[in-house]
């Protein structure tokens, strides 16, 4: 199917860049925490002290490793120190791929648009987790932070998508599930949309005259 021409600021849009946890994966910490049998006090626990932590973004920008997570955290919470080796040694389920990611990529792609991935990952879990992604082999391209060294919302991770893949930012839409990754997209000329949940995303899409299926579909 040809593209229709969306204009947005005098632009085409050409491009849809995605985030990939909570947008196309769910990154089910705390329900893996649970499956592995950790206690409602170490789940909770453990998702603010370690999880969503400035050390995490550390492995996202590919400056840590997940055998210094688990010195680290293990020296800092050694009451936890059985569950943090188990989390540790049980990555595989941490993301799980959302059902409508690769028919609604499949969908974006066939009305003509470029589908490009701009996500924050550590090494060895985008290693482990990325070649499972069903919908990966339908985007033009992805880059990943920790191998870069840089990540969102550092303005210059955005403009890899420039010197990576020859994009115009002002002809690329941008989805992202955090507020702080919104911004400096839209500061250097993307349309930033936030990512609030499926239905939502199909109305903003819709906006420019861009379908993607129905959840159901």
């Amino acid at each position: 199917m040809i593209r229709k021409e969306i204009f947005m600021n005098n632009y085409e849009i050409k491009n849809i860049v995605f985030d990939v946890g909570d947008v196309l994966v769910h990154f089910r910490y705390r329900d893996h925490m649970k499956d592995l049998g950790f206690s409602d006090e170490a789940v909770d626990f453990l998702s603010e002290n370690m999880v969503l932590t400035e050390f995490w973004h550390e492995l996202d920008l590919g400056i840590r490793t997940e055998q210094e997570a688990i010195d680290t955290f293990t020296t800092l919470y050694p009451q936890y120190d059985r569950e943090i080796r188990i989390f540790w040694a049980n990555t595989e389920p941490l993301v799980a791929e959302y059902p409508y990611a690769k028919p609604m990529i499949q969908s974006i792609r066939e009305q003509g648009y470029g589908v490009y991935l701009l996500s924050n990952y550590p090494t060895d879990l985008s290693d482990r987790h990325w070649p499972k992604f069903t919908f990966l082999p339908e985007t033009n391209g992805h880059i990943i932070s920790a191998f870069e060294k840089m990540a969102k919302p550092d303005p210059r991770f955005y403009q890899l998508l420039t010197s990576r893949f020859g994009l115009n930012l002002n002809e690329c839409i941008f989805i992202d599930d955090r507020p702080k990754n919104i911004t400096p997209a839209a500061e250097l000329g993307m349309k930033a949309l936030p990512f609030t949940g499926y239905e939502k995303l199909k109305s903003d899409l819709q906006e420019f005259g861009i379908r993607i299926p129905s959840r159901e579909a």
